[in-house]
């Protein structure tokens, strides 16, 4: 795999806006392909665009079907599955880490 920089964006939560930090050195498959953190005023100057979770999905999908699937040998019909599933699961994650960050 290639290794990519890191991209940043800031999403806006029910909760308030987190910096979502798609990790380079990760595949799309990848457990730990996000960071999610409160944004600094630095990283809101620098990441201008604030983007709605619900907005944010295609652009998860988008992400997970260029970093590919990494090492994993897996059927062009069953990746595409998984990268549904894994977008799904990454929005869903963001909005839980939302919420922690902004309850502590």
């Amino acid at each position: 795999m290639t290794e990519r920089r890191d991209e940043r964006f800031v999403v806006v939560t029910e909760y308030g806006r987190v910096l979502v930090t798609v990790r380079g050195d990760r595949a799309g498959l990848d457990a730990d392909l996000l960071d999610v953190t409160l944004p600094s005023d630095d990283d809101l100057d620098d990441v201008p665009l604030e983007t709605p979770l619900r907005a944010f999905a295609a652009k998860m999908v988008e992400l997970v079907q260029v970093r590919g699937g990494g090492d994993a040998r897996i059927s062009g019909t069953l990746f595409d599955m998984l990268v549904k599933e894994k977008a799904s699961e990454d929005l869903s994650r963001i909005e839980r880490a939302a919420k922690r960050l902004y309850e502590a």
